[in-house]
């Protein structure tokens, strides 16, 4: 990820100069849009002076740093009132803000209406940055993961700790003696790629250094490709745009090496199984990301997206997407949990957890209801998401209609072609909403769920040491009994766990087109997060790296490590 960023703050510098040259010769990016306004009228603005001179031109160049302290009014002014308000964006497309309590009218709106996919295919840039327009301009590998990846995502808890156990023993070490200082960016990158790709394409190729290194490569050019052609005149974005994706070009082609020979084996075993009755007994498709597409697509009758060069592209999408969104997750919870208080007992909180559950599984394997009965894991990656969110809006989409969509709570009208939003950031740090907003309480959802769950044992005259007389039973340690974990009211928000949307949590978005990537990321987090408490001891931080805001994202701190070394004691988990 941090090699990333560098790249992207490289281009941005050259590409600043460039346009800061010519943007006041250039004005058809301008002109056109005065032409066809794109902001509905009657809503007030945060961020610019209409009256001022060149307002909407320096407005959004000052988005880049002043994001932070517009969206913070627009949600105390605007929002909390159940008032819609615009914002200026870098793109010089405006975002108009509509307030959480319209989330329901916002996501219950036709994709003919309002859509979430072309939103993404202007923000990612689908004429260049994926390789063919059509990977975005249909984006099926989406609608694979929203019919496939919850169903299935229980079967792969096994091979996704398989994965994370290797590289973990790879990457962190297995000595006892010494202490290991390791960057967090890069860990958590090698830790998530082969790991995503497990549940892609499963062994062997997830475990294939050249194949992970130019799935890598490709993401760093996409992000190159939506940065700068955001500096880019309109005039210059065409020509801008297909010099950028020549780097593309040649990732598909190094990565088509390595995914076409088995796109078009699994191909031809589908095939095979669906006219030998004798092959259907004796072959068993692999649970992964290949076999979901081939298998939908043939119910479906998409011939299209049958295609092995299509296949192909579209595992780079899912590549980009998962690779950046899992990576960003686990590196702001790493940092969240290590620079914590240790006298709130966090880790040893977790470890403790997964400790006891995992004693509890059959052949001390993890299953999906085991993971869900780690309330605590869950909950540290929740308030992660909550405290340390990348993104600042969610629910993004685009106005399709023709004659623009008409909110009547409001009055107003989004022209065809605007940008619509909900505040993510100004929910997740309310202290109306979550007190004390602003600290990271990793258990700040699960303690309600553990008191219910010793109410329940009391009933039944069951028990729970750890809930009603800490750790072994004689006192300390419990849940607001005044051990390490301090006694902290839970959120006043009824959603509790990491895979459920609303106003009030918005990382994966919420409604039909919610991420279906959640499914995964909770699962891959949670068992990180088991791997490293049982095994690891991790050096406390004194104080956490800060994340910087850029326009509407937060990005994690460029340069983090931490300090680990492997445990002696319950080095196995026994």
């Amino acid at each position: 990820m941090s090699e990333v960023f560098d790249q992207v703050r490289s281009s941005v510098t050259i590409i600043l100069i460039v346009v800061l040259l010519v943007v006041y010769l250039v004005n058809g990016r301008r002109t056109s849009r005065r032409r066809r306004p794109l902001a509905p009228a009657g809503v007030p603005w945060v961020g610019k002076d209409s009256s001022r001179f060149w307002s909407h031109r320096k407005a959004s160049l000052l988005s880049i740093t002043r994001m932070q302290e517009w969206m913070a009014t627009g949600y105390q002014k605007y929002s909390k009132a159940g008032r819609s308000y615009l914002l200026p964006d870098f793109s010089g497309k405006p975002i108009l803000i509509v307030p959480p309590s319209q989330l329901k009218w916002l996501t219950e709106q036709p994709d003919h209406v309002l859509s979430t996919a072309a939103f993404h295919y202007d923000a990612q840039q689908g004429d260049f940055a994926f390789s063919h327009p059509r990977v975005l301009g249909d984006p099926y590998h989406e609608h694979v993961l929203h019919k496939s990846l919850p169903r299935k995502v229980g079967a792969l808890v096994a091979d996704i700790g398989d994965e994370l156990a290797h590289t973990f023993d790879h990457i962190w070490g297995t000595d006892t003696e010494s202490w290991k200082e390791v960057d967090v960016h890069e860990s958590i990158d090698r830790l998530v790629a082969p790991t995503v790709n497990r549940m892609l394409v499963g062994l062997p190729l997830c475990r294939d250094a050249t194949y992970l290194s130019e799935m890598h490569k490709f993401t760093m050019n996409a992000v190159t490709i939506m940065t700068v052609l955001q500096f880019t005149p309109s005039f210059l974005a065409p020509l801008v745009g297909r010099l950028l994706a020549l780097p593309v070009a040649a990732r598909l082609r190094n990565t088509s090496a390595y995914t076409l020979p088995i796109i078009n084996e699994r191909l031809a075993n589908f095939q095979r199984k669906s006219t030998d009755p004798a092959f259907q007994q004796r072959w068993q498709e692999p649970n992964d990301y290949l076999s979901w597409h081939i298998a939908l697509a043939m119910a479906e009758n998409r011939p299209d997206e049958l295609e092995p060069g299509m296949i192909g592209r579209r595992l780079m999408a899912l590549n980009f997407a998962a690779l950046h969104t899992t990576a960003l997750g686990s590196i702001n919870c790493l940092l969240d949990l290590v620079a914590s208080d240790p006298a709130h007992g966090y880790l040893a909180g977790i470890r403790e957890e997964v400790t006891r559950v995992l004693a509890e599984q059959e052949d001390g394997t993890w299953t999906k209801a085991g993971l869900n009965r780690c309330h605590r894991a869950d909950s540290a990656l929740r308030e992660s998401l909550r405290v340390s969110n990348f993104m600042s809006r969610n629910v993004q989409k685009k106005v399709l209609l023709e004659g623009g969509v008409v909110n009547e709570q409001e009055g107003w009208c989004a022209p065809r072609g605007s940008y619509v939003a909900v505040d993510m950031h100004g929910p997740q740090h309310d202290e109306d909403i979550y007190p004390c907003p602003e600290t990271y309480d990793a258990f700040r959802f699960s303690r309600s769920r553990e008191v219910e769950i010793a109410a329940a044992a009391r009933r039944n005259n069951g028990s729970n040491k750890w809930i009603e007389g800490g750790r072994d039973g004689s006192g300390g340690g419990g849940v607001g009994d005044g051990g390490p974990f301090p006694p902290a009211p839970p959120s006043r928000s009824n959603n509790t766990s990491t895979l459920t949307t609303g106003p009030t949590f918005l990382p994966f978005g919420h409604g039909r087109h919610a991420c279906p990537g959640r499914f995964f990321i909770a699962v891959e987090v949670k068992l990180m997060l088991a791997y490293m408490t049982m095994r690891y001891e991790i050096e406390p931080l004194e104080t956490r790296p800060v994340n910087r805001w850029l326009g509407g994202i937060r990005l994690p701190p460029g340069k983090a490590a931490v300090r680990v070394k492997r445990r002696k004691e319950g080095g196995d988990g026994e």
